[in-house]
């Protein structure tokens, strides 16, 4: 699986440098917020890489937070887990101090025949 992350990481890269070798000598203004904020011309790839960066740290922001939510997660059934396996060592302990008696045995009804009519 590592294998797959590695590749795509290294096409992902090849493909934004692509795209910028080959628009390196193109701007573009930006707009934010219906023209309350606009930029001067910018070269494209600057806003290529900065996309790009930005969405890298969205990713890791994010990432962050789910590991550190299966941390927890393992940490709580650790916990779990060793609850239980004291529990299972409890009742292997138990000594046995009387023998066990069969259960006296109760009469079972007859089943029901069927009658031939």
């Amino acid at each position: 699986m590592w294998i797959l992350k590695w590749i795509s990481a290294a096409l992902i890269i090849i493909l934004v440098l692509g795209f910028t070798l080959q628009n390196n000598t193109q701007e573009v203004s930006v707009i934010f917020l219906k023209g309350k904020y606009e930029t001067g011309p910018i070269p494209v790839w600057v806003i290529v890489y900065l996309s790009f960066a930005l969405g890298v740290i969205f990713w890791l922001f994010f990432s962050i937070f789910q590991v550190l939510s299966l941390k927890m997660q393992i940490r709580r059934l650790r916990s779990e887990n060793a609850k239980i396996q004291k529990e299972l060592d409890n009742l292997r302990n138990l000594s046995i101090e009387t023998e066990i008696e069969p259960a006296p045995a109760e009469s079972l009804p007859e089943p029901k025949k069927e009658s031939e009519e």
